[in-house]
C-alpha cells in the first residue's frame, strides 16, 4: 500500500492567495510566462538529473525537462495559468507543486530540496509567488481578471492603466487616455497577445476588445527591457482568455442607467463681451446631457480535442446612446452606437514542444451622429456617421527545440477605421456664419469635413530565448511593422464658407487690412488624400546576467529604424540605427529574497507619427480667398463681392519633394530615463517600496517654418516655407536661394532660426504598500510626488486639443515658444491613490478605488496679440503675451484638487451547484464631486478681454451607476 505525507511549508501557506498585485519581469515574453528552479540534495549541494514536469491545469498542457549538471532547470514561454509541478528522481522523495500561478511577463522560482528515500512518498508543497523578485530590476503594476472583478473600474484599458503609479488622466480633449510619467497621452503602446493594437497615425487610437476577454494586465511605467519599444511613454500589456480541458459558458450584462447618472454642472458666463454675450448667458448647457449603455456578453470555451486543441469566443452585443448639448445650448447632439463585438482564439498544442495560437477580434462601429435644434425650425438637423474600428487577426508560434533553446514567432494584421461622412456630402457646401459671434451652421451641409480614412498594420515578430549557461538569460529578437493609411478628407460639397463681420484696420490672414468695417467670407478650398506608408525595424539582445548569487544585470541594447514615405510613394524621412541601451541593475541587500535595491537606465524612441505623412508630404490642396460680402442667397451660398487680397496657398495639391520638407541632419526622437529605487517584503502579504524616477525628452520631431533663419542669412523671405526638424538644432534643407527653379542646399544655424531647445523633463518619488489578496482582503495604496515641466508637451497640444502628432501648433513661429517653458499640462504634483477589496461573507465582497489628485497648470492665453515692439510679425496661434505682456506657462496656478471615491458591492449567488454567479452594484464618483478639472485659458482675443476666459469646460465625471450579474457554469 502506498504512503503519502503531506509536509506544509512556508511556500504552501499561499497555495491558494493571488499572486502580488506589483509582480516584476524576469526573462519571459510580452504574452508568457515562465518557471525555473534549483534542485539540490539535503546537504545543500546541487542535484543533477532531477526530472521537471509542468502541466498546464486548465488544458492539460505539459512540458519535461532535466536539472542540468548544476542542478538547474528553466521553462520559458509558458501560457499564463496554474501549474503543478512535479520533481522526481530516483532514490529521491518526489516533490509535487500542486499549484504554481504563471502570470505575464513574471517567472516562478520553485526551488527544492530533495530527501533520499522511499520513492514512493510523495511530499506536497505549494509554490509562494514572491512580493519582491530580488532578481529583477524593474517593477510593474500586474493585475488579474479576478482580481479587476472586485474593483470598481470602468471597463477599458485606461482605467487598468490608471491604477498605477505615475499615471495621470490626459486632457479630455482626447477621449479617454493615460500620460505616463510626464508624456504626452499619444506615447504609449498597447499590446495584446504580443500583437501592437495602438494606432499608428497619431497614437491615441487603441484597438476596442471586448474587456471580458482580458485574463491579464501589466501596466509599464518605466523601466522595461529591450524586448519593448516605440514608447516613449508607457506600455500597457495584456493577455486574453483561452480555452482548456472543461468545457464552460459563461453569461454576463452590464447595464449604466441615465436615470441613475447625474448631469454636469451647468456653466453660465461671468462677463459679456457688450454685444451678443451678457453676464448670466449660457456658456455650457450640462441640464439635458443623457448617457445610456448596455452590454451584454455570451463566452464559450473549452477543448475541440482533450488535451490538444481548445476554443474560446466571446460575442458583446451593446447599445450606447448619449445627449450633449452644444456649448451654447441652442442645439444638442445625439449619438448612438449599437455594432456587437467580438473576438475568438484556437489554441493548437501540436506537441509537448510546439504551439500554435490564432485569435482574432472585431471592433468596427457604426456611431450615428445626430444634431438638433431644441426650437424646431430654428436650424436643420445634421446627420453624419463615423466609422471606426475593423478587423485584427493573429498567428503566433511556440517552440521549445533543447531545455536551453526555445522560440516564438508572430505575423498579424490590425485594421483602424475613421471615416466620416453623410448623404449631403457630395451638393451641400460647408457654410457657419460668425458675424455675430459664436458660429452658426447654415446651409444643408451635415458634415463639415467628410472623411474617408482606413489604416492597417501588419506586424512580425521573432524571439528567441537562450539558457545555455546558468548564469545568463539571453533574449534576442526581431520585429517589423508595415503601416497604410489611406486618407481622402474634402470639405462637404467641395467647398468651405465662413461669413465674418470685423472693425476697420482688422488684419486678415492673408495681411489684407480692412479699410472700413464689414462682412465679408473666407472661402476655403481643401483637398488632402493618398496612401501613405511607413515602416518600423527593430531588433534586440539583453542578458540577464546573474553576476553573484545577491547581484543581477540586465544589459540591453535595441536598435530601431523607421522610414516614412508620402503620397507618391517616396520616402521622405528615414533614421537609421537607432541605438537604445538598457541597462538594469538588482541587489538583493541582505541577501535574504526580501528586499532589493534596483537602478535603471533606459532610452527610448518614437517614430514618425503617419499623420505627419498626410499632412506634411501629401498632396494637400489647400488655399484660402477673402470677398466683400454682397448677400447671401436662398440655400445661403454667398453672393460674392470685390477680392479682399490676394490668394493664401498653404498647399499647392503636389506632394513636396523630400528635400524641401526635412531638414536632412534630422536626428530621432527619444528620451532618457532613470530610476534608482528600494522595495522590501513587510511579511508574506505586505510589501513597501520607494522608487525615484526621472526622465529627459532629449530630441523632438515636429515642424517649424524656416522663413527667419532665411532672413537672417540674406535670402527672399517672402515665401514661408516650413520642414520636418528638430525645434532648437540646425538645419540642413533645399531651397532656391536665387529663384531660378533649382533647389540648393542650405545650412540654417539654430540661432539664425530663432526657436529655443526642446525641452520636457519629469522626476518624481512613488511609495507604494500593497497587501496581495489573501482569504478575504487586498489593499493597494500609493503617493506620488512629481513634476512634468519644460517647453514641450510631446505628440499632442493639450493647450488646445490639438490631435495633430508632430505638427502641433508649437513650433511652428519663433514667437509661439516664447513663454512656453514652464510646467506642461500633464504635470500633477501630487496624486494619492487607493485601491483595495474586501470580503465581508462568504457571499458579499465590498470594493473602492480612491484618488486624490492635484489640479493642472493653468495659463493665460492670447489669440492675435505680441507686444507691439515684438521682433516678429504674429501670423497665428496661442501666445502667452495676452494684452502684450508676457505670461508664461503656469502662471495662473493650477486647478483645484479632484477627490474621488468609486465603490462597489458584490453579492455571490451559490444556490447552484456547479454555477458560479453574482450581482454587483458600482457606484462611480461616489460623492458626486464636482471638481473642474480644465477651464478655459484664451484671456485675450484679439486685444479683447474673453468673456469665456476661466469657465470650467472639464468636469470630474458625474456620478453614476453600474448594475451588472454574471453566470459562469
Amino acid at each position: 500500500m502506498k504512503q503519502a505525507t503531506f509536509r506544509r511549508t512556508l511556500l504552501a501557506a499561499s497555495v491558494s492567495a493571488l499572486f502580488a498585485i506589483s509582480t516584476p519581469i524576469f526573462a519571459a515574453s510580452n504574452s508568457t510566462g515562465g518557471v525555473k528552479g534549483h534542485v539540490t540534495a539535503a546537504d545543500n549541494t546541487s542535484l543533477a538529473g532531477a526530472t521537471i514536469v509542468i502541466v498546464n491545469k486548465e488544458n492539460g498542457a505539459t512540458k519535461t525537462v532535466t536539472a542540468n549538471e548544476n542542478g538547474n532547470f528553466r521553462v520559458p514561454s509558458l501560457a499564463i495559468g496554474e501549474y503543478k509541478i512535479t520533481i522526481s528522481k530516483p532514490g529521491y522523495e518526489t516533490q509535487v507543486v500542486e499549484a504554481a500561478t504563471v502570470t505575464i511577463g513574471n517567472e516562478v522560482t520553485i526551488d527544492t530540496t530533495m530527501t533520499s528515500g522511499d520513492i514512493e512518498r510523495i511530499s506536497v508543497t505549494g509554490s509562494r509567488v514572491a512580493m519582491v523578485d530580488t532578481a529583477s530590476p524593474e517593477i510593474a503594476l500586474s493585475i488579474s481578471a479576478s482580481e479587476i472583478a472586485r474593483l470598481p473600474i470602468s471597463q477599458d484599458m485606461t482605467s487598468v492603466a490608471l491604477l498605477a503609479p505615475g499615471t495621470t488622466k490626459g486632457d479630455g480633449a482626447f477621449g479617454n487616455r493615460a500620460s505616463f510619467g510626464g508624456s504626452s497621452v499619444a506615447e504609449n503602446s498597447y499590446i495584446v497577445n504580443g500583437v501592437n493594437i495602438t494606432g499608428f497615425r497619431n497614437g491615441l487610437a487603441i484597438a476596442d476588445i471586448p474587456f471580458s476577454a482580458y485574463e491579464e494586465f501589466q501596466v509599464k511605467t518605466g523601466g522595461y527591457s529591450a524586448q519593448f519599444g516605440r514608447s516613449t511613454g508607457g506600455v500597457i500589456n495584456a493577455v486574453t482568455k483561452s480555452g482548456g480541458n472543461e468545457w464552460k459558458f459563461e453569461i454576463n450584462g452590464r447595464w449604466e442607467p441615465d436615470a441613475l447618472r447625474e448631469d454636469r454642472p451647468d456653466v453660465r458666463y461671468a462677463i459679456g463681451n457688450g454685444t451678443s454675450i451678457k453676464p448670466f448667458d449660457m456658456y455650457e448647457d450640462n441640464s439635458h446631457d443623457e448617457v445610456e449603455k448596455f452590454e451584454g456578453e455570451l463566452a464559450i470555451s473549452g477543448p475541440l480535442i482533450k488535451d490538444k486543441l481548445f476554443i474560446y469566443g466571446l460575442i458583446q452585443p451593446q447599445s450606447y446612446k448619449d445627449r450633449n448639448a452644444s456649448a451654447n445650448g441652442l442645439t444638442y447632439t445625439d449619438r448612438k452606437i449599437d455594432d456587437p463585438l467580438w473576438l475568438g482564439r484556437i489554441d493548437w498544442q501540436i506537441s509537448e514542444d510546439h504551439k500554435l495560437m490564432v485569435w482574432g477580434f472585431s471592433d468596427a462601429k457604426d456611431q450615428e451622429n445626430s444634431t438638433k435644434a431644441w426650437v424646431k425650425g430654428t436650424a436643420s438637423e445634421k446627420f453624419s456617421v463615423l466609422e471606426t474600428g475593423g478587423t485584427t487577426w493573429s498567428v503566433k508560434y511556440d517552440g521549445r527545440f533543447t531545455d536551453w533553446l526555445s522560440m516564438d514567432a508572430l505575423y498579424a494584421e490590425v485594421e483602424f477605421d475613421s471615416t466620416q461622412q453623410s448623404p449631403e456630402d457630395a451638393s451641400c457646401p460647408y457654410i457657419a456664419d460668425y458675424r455675430s459671434g459664436a458660429g452658426v451652421a447654415l446651409g444643408c451641409w451635415q458634415t463639415a469635413q467628410p472623411t474617408a480614412s482606413s489604416d492597417k498594420r501588419k506586424q512580425y515578430n521573432m524571439n528567441f530565448y537562450v539558457n545555455y549557461f546558468d548564469d545568463h538569460q539571453i533574449k534576442l529578437g526581431v520585429d517589423y511593422e508595415d503601416d497604410s493609411a489611406n486618407e481622402m478628407k474634402v470639405y462637404s460639397g467641395g467647398v468651405g464658407y465662413n461669413y465674418y463681420f470685423n472693425d476697420k484696420d482688422y488684419k486678415l490672414d492673408n495681411d489684407y487690412v480692412l479699410d472700413q468695417a464689414m462682412e465679408y467670407v473666407r472661402v476655403t478650398n481643401y483637398t488632402n488624400g493618398g496612401t501613405f506608408s511607413s515602416a518600423s525595424l527593430a531588433w534586440f539582445i539583453e542578458d540577464t546576467w546573474s553576476i553573484l548569487p545577491n547581484l543581477t544585470a540586465r544589459i540591453g541594447i535595441r536598435n530601431e529604424s523607421f522610414e516614412n514615405k508620402n503620397a507618391s510613394d517616396q520616402t521622405f524621412i528615414k533614421i537609421d540605427n537607432q541605438w537604445a541601451p538598457r541597462l538594469g541593475l538588482t541587489w538583493d541587500v541582505f541577501d535574504n529574497g526580501e528586499s532589493k535595491v534596483f537602478a535603471n537606465f533606459g532610452r527610448y524612441h518614437i517614430p514618425v507619427a503617419t499623420n505627419t505623412n498626410i499632412r506634411l508630404a501629401g498632396t494637400e490642396l489647400y488655399t484660402r480667398d477673402w470677398y466683400a460680402l454682397d448677400g447671401v442667397n436662398a440655400d445661403d451660398t454667398p453672393i460674392l463681392g470685390a477680392a479682399l487680397g490676394p490668394q493664401k496657398v498653404y498647399g499647392n495639391g503636389v506632394a513636396a519633394s523630400p528635400d524641401e520638407i526635412v531638414n536632412s541632419d534630422i536626428k530621432p526622437m527619444y528620451q532618457d530615463e532613470y530610476i534608482l529605487g528600494y522595495q522590501q517584503n513587510l511579511d508574506e502579504d505586505w510589501a513597501a517600496g520607494i522608487k525615484f524616477t526621472h526622465r529627459d525628452l532629449k530630441s523632438v520631431i515636429d515642424d517649424i517654418s524656416i522663413k527667419a533663419g532665411l532672413e537672417a542669412m540674406g535670402y527672399d523671405g517672402s515665401s514661408d516655407p516650413f520642414i520636418l526638424s528638430n525645434p532648437g538644432k540646425d538645419a540642413t534643407v533645399y531651397f532656391d536661394t536665387d529663384g531660378d527653379g533649382t533647389l540648393e542646399q542650405i545650412h540654417i544655424s539654430a540661432e539664425d532660426l530663432g526657436f529655443p531647445e526642446a525641452v520636457r523633463k519629469y522626476s518624481s518619488v512613488e511609495l507604494t504598500l500593497n497587501r496581495r489578496w489573501n482569504d478575504d482582503w487586498m489593499l493597494n495604496a500609493s503617493y506620488t510626488w512629481a513634476h512634468s515641466y519644460g517647453n514641450a508637451e510631446g505628440y499632442v497640444k493639450s493647450d488646445n486639443g490639438q490631435d495633430d502628432a508632430g505638427l502641433t501648433t508649437d513650433w511652428d513661429y519663433p514667437y509661439l515658444m516664447d513663454g512656453a517653458y514652464g510646467n506642461l499640462p500633464n504635470d500633477r504634483r501630487h496624486t494619492i491613490k487607493v485601491f483595495g477589496a474586501y470580503q465581508l461573507t462568504d457571499n458579499v465582497t465590498v470594493g473602492t478605488n480612491i484618488t486624490a489628485q492635484s489640479g493642472r497648470p493653468k495659463n493665460a492665453l492670447s489669440y492675435s496679440t505680441l507686444p507691439d515692439d515684438y521682433p516678429e510679425e504674429y501670423q497665428y496661434g496661442d501666445t502667452f503675451y495676452p494684452f502684450g505682456v508676457k505670461c508664461s506657462r503656469g502662471c495662473m496656478g493650477t486647478e483645484a484638487w479632484t477627490f474621488t471615491v468609486d465603490a462597489n458591492v458584490t453579492y455571490n449567488i451559490d444556490y447552484w451547484d456547479d454555477v458560479n454567479a453574482n450581482v454587483k452594484l458600482d457606484v462611480f464618483n461616489l460623492f458626486n464631486a464636482q471638481t473642474v478639472t480644465k477651464t478655459n485659458e484664451y484671456l485675450d482675443e484679439g486685444g479683447l478681454t474673453s468673456p469665456t476666459y476661466g469657465l470650467a469646460e472639464e468636469f470630474v465625471a458625474p456620478r453614476y451607476v453600474r448594475v451588472s450579474f454574471n453566470v459562469a457554469f
